[in-house]
């Protein structure tokens, strides 16, 4: 059962081509993917050939809003078949969307292109050891070395493609580390000198993208690589388009175990009857499907509410980033728990849904953050 999209025809077209990526190219190499571990360049560089790092940004570079609607159900119908890759995709586009927005002319020459073509990589450096949420507390500072130079110093952690990274996109606080010190983000490439990439991290989801932590001692780059926003604002409009992401691949996650669980339940007898005709295993998949329904709603929204500009409605995006992430969880859990011991089972994808929707209730801002910031923003506002 497919969900309405409301795109034109060509959208539409182009969603199908997608698909046919997914289903010839994208699943058959999951499974190996999330067991291996092992980075897929030559996916993201098919991905590219077909458009796909580039479906935001118009022939001339810039940012293109009425193409946000699109990139995310492309977003949603990959991380169906492969969370990390679909988040190899998102997350080019992300940097590409800060750098066309933000980065002078000589910076977005020398490395959006190459994020469209799927030649160049990036990275966004944002949390450090001691601050994930409380961004805030980071410790990382650019200093005036002269007026043509900074000099970048400290550490940040989690840094998703870090080490196939050809650049970083670097959060710094600017002349001290002081809590309330204004912020920056500068381009740094990853192999300016004072930039060391540590190991790559073993984590339990999104198998094969790469992550580490970046170390920068003395990293001296030109004032001129800053992205003319100011260092918090920037962050917080790239977190948006981040959560939104989020959210997309946590609804790709409930389509897959909808897909999954009810070819599962119609084939599997139990006492005489497939598991499909027992009203329990119908009201968990009734359930899952409603939720599904409502978490691509609430992402639309959100998705048009980011194409007006600004970053969108922060509190709309928070919504829809936990709700659907959440309802992930929550539902890719009770895929395993419908499949029995096959759902434990390497072989099987629900384990590796319910172990990527795991991470979507962490990155970009934990379930618990954006709760809080939404009953703040209940508590004070005019219910009238």
């Amino acid at each position: 059962m497919q969900a309405a999209h409301g795109l034109d025809a060509e959208a539409e077209q182009f969603l199908g081509v997608v698909g046919d990526f997914c289903a010839s190219r994208v699943a058959p190499r999951a499974q190996e993917i999330d067991l291996s571990g092992e980075f897929f360049p030559d996916l993201l560089a098919e991905a590219a050939e077909l458009g796909l790092q580039g479906l935001i940004f118009g022939e001339d570079g810039t940012v293109d809003p009425t193409m946000f609607a699109l990139a995310h159900e492309t977003t949603e119908l990959i991380a169906s078949y492969s969370g990390a890759v679909a988040l190899g995709i998102s997350i080019a586009r992300l940097h590409g969307y800060l750098l066309a927005a933000y980065a002078p002319q000589a910076i977005r020459d020398r490395w959006l292109p190459g994020l469209i073509d799927g030649t160049v990589r990036g990275s966004f450096a944002l949390s450090e050891p001691h601050s994930g949420t409380d961004i805030r507390a980071g410790r990382t500072v650019a200093v005036a070395v002269d007026p043509d130079t900074v000099s970048i110093s400290g550490e940040k952690a989690w840094i998703t493609q870090s080490p196939a990274a050809h650049f970083c996109i670097v959060l710094a606080k600017l002349g001290s580390a002081d809590r309330d010190a204004p912020t920056g983000a500068f381009v740094v490439p990853i192999d300016a000198g004072g930039v060391t990439v540590g190991q790559d991290e073993p984590m339990s989801g999104f198998r094969g993208m790469p992550m580490a932590n970046l170390h920068f001692d003395d990293c001296r780059v030109p004032s001129a690589w800053r992205l003319d926003v100011d260092g918090f604002r920037g962050m917080l409009e790239g977190l948006n388009l981040a959560r939104l992401d989020a959210g997309c691949y946590g609804v790709g996650f409930m389509r897959a175990a909808l897909r999954e669980t009810s070819a599962y339940v119609r084939d599997r007898i139990a006492f005489g009857k497939p598991l499909a005709d027992l009203q329990i295993v119908q009201d968990k998949l009734g359930r899952m499907h409603a939720d599904y329904l409502a978490a691509r709603g609430l992402l639309r929204e959100g998705v048009a509410s980011f194409a007006t500009g600004g970053g969108g409605d922060s509190h709309l995006i928070s919504a829809a980033k936990m709700f659907a992430t959440d309802a992930a969880m929550r539902h890719t859990t009770e895929a395993v728990q419908l499949h029995g011991g096959y759902g434990v089972h390497l072989h099987y994808a629900v384990q590796r849904l319910m172990r990527d929707a795991k991470i979507t209730q962490i990155i970009d801002g934990t379930s618990e953050i954006h709760a809080l910031m939404l009953g703040r923003a209940a508590a004070r506002a005019d219910w009238s």
